[in-house]
């Protein structure tokens, strides 16, 4: 459980939220809102001008170990491995420093390490990697350890898709565990398959704080429905859409999904001619960091 109330001099302001226990968070928004810094609070490396932070009921100032073992945090920009050294000199080192059983350590380090394909790396030195490559040994130094909340800043930079697919479903297996796990990424197609609830943030300031279906309703409404046909033209004079257009038998519809939902688009053809396929397409999440920008600086 997360509960934050914090403020940071023109970083962030008037922050004032909670993230239970085994959520999914996913922090969006423009360069330069605030979402690194967000992550570095909660993992105690920042401290706030005015106001309080308490993970998993603690304040993560104290830098006790309880708190230390509970939290896993991964940055972007922080260099995590000594160039020097190889992949396995550094994952030696995790259970000694957190006091962690060396065959249980083990045990989770192979999971990893298979899961996300940088076993047989182990050996060698960082300057070897590729970036993909360091990226994933880089996850998993924080998956192999079991933690109540882990704190990760752009996770799939340098990521194939095989990469990615590994990552989305170790979060998920976390997340079954029990964990909480808050991510920063600039990739919403990242956020999207993982996330239950979203963080916006403009300027330093939260514009929205919810699930991705109340996001879209509230920032992005609109919708296009592409449907193919067979028969006679369906009549959409009675459906509230904004445009539509046609192509022999294809309509491709745009409609604003507060005001007419899909299933009542679909329900209405049917009702006047077969359908042979229909694709329902919802407007990227990157368009509602635009518009909550514009939304907050009107007002």
């Amino acid at each position: 459980m997360v509960i934050c109330n914090s403020v940071i001099k023109f970083v962030l302001k008037n922050i004032d939220l909670h993230i239970p226990k085994g959520k999914v968070v996913g922090v969006i928004g423009a360069s330069s809102s605030g979402k690194t810094t967000f992550l570095k609070l909660l993992a105690g490396l920042l401290q706030p001008e005015s106001g309080e932070i308490y993970v998993n009921r603690c304040n993560p100032l104290g830098k006790n170990i309880a708190t230390l073992r509970e939290t896993a945090a991964l940055f972007a920009k922080v260099p995590v491995f000594d160039e020097k050294e190889n992949i396995r000199d550094y994952f030696n080192k995790i259970p000694i420093v957190y006091g962690l059983k060396k065959s249980d350590f083990d045990d989770r380090l192979r999971s990893v390490s298979e899961a996300l394909d940088f076993e047989k790396y182990m050996d060698l030195k960082v300057t070897d990697l590729s970036f993909g490559m360091r990226r994933r040994a880089e996850l998993g130094t924080i998956f192999c350890r079991d933690a109540k909340l882990y704190l990760i800043d752009e996770p799939c930079l340098g990521l194939d898709q095989n990469g990615k697919e590994a990552f989305y479903e170790i979060v998920r297996k976390c997340q079954r565990e029990g964990s909480t796990v808050i991510i920063a990424s600039h990739n919403m197609e990242d956020i999207k398959n993982v996330a239950d609830r979203i963080i916006l943030l403009n300027e330093g300031q939260v514009v929205f704080y919810g699930d991705i279906e109340e996001l879209h309703k509230r920032f992005i409404p609109m919708d296009e429905c592409f449907v193919q046909y067979e028969g006679r033209l369906p009549d959409l004079s009675d459906l509230e859409i904004e445009q539509y257009r046609i192509d022999n038998d294809k309509i491709q519809i745009r409609y604003n999904s507060n005001h007419v939902t899909s299933k009542e688009v679909i329900e209405h053809i049917l009702s006047c001619t077969k359908i042979k396929s229909v694709h329902i397409k919802q407007e990227d999440l990157s368009e509602s960091i635009k518009t909550a920008k514009a939304i907050s600086e009107n007002g």
